[in-house]
């Protein structure tokens, strides 16, 4: 998978790559282009048209996490969309990329958005 990716991975995220979760991404991969690649179209052609909002708009409560070492999702982005969703929460860390920030932050994330879901666990 290294070999077909390997040039908007970062290593950090070849790092994170390793043993069961690089087989999973591996299989993942192959499934979503099982009937073609049209699904991986419509997302990066979301890239160039209107989302159909406009991202004041927004109300619901938004976290924005992105590493600054992705590749795939220039840092710079991450940092648009928190600036411009009213009240996101911008999760903007320096030393992920876009595979290492899943893998290193899954708890953080899980619980970011039960907080964001009103359901974040009771502490005692």
């Amino acid at each position: 998978m290294l070999n077909e990716i390997g040039s908007v991975i970062s290593e950090v995220d070849e790092a994170s790559l390793d043993g069961d979760l690089g087989e999973m991404f591996a299989a993942s991969f192959r499934e979503a282009a099982r009937n073609g690649v049209w699904g991986w179209y419509d997302d990066d052609i979301a890239y160039t048209r209107p989302w159909g909002f406009e991202l004041p708009s927004i109300r619901v409560p938004v976290s924005i996490w992105q590493g600054a070492l992705d590749l795939m999702v220039p840092f710079a982005h991450g940092e648009w969309l928190a600036a411009n969703i009213p009240g996101a929460r911008a999760r903007l860390r320096p030393e992920h990329g876009h595979l290492s920030l899943a893998v290193g932050s899954f708890g953080e994330i899980l619980d970011d958005l039960l907080e964001a879901a009103g359901m974040a666990p009771h502490v005692d």
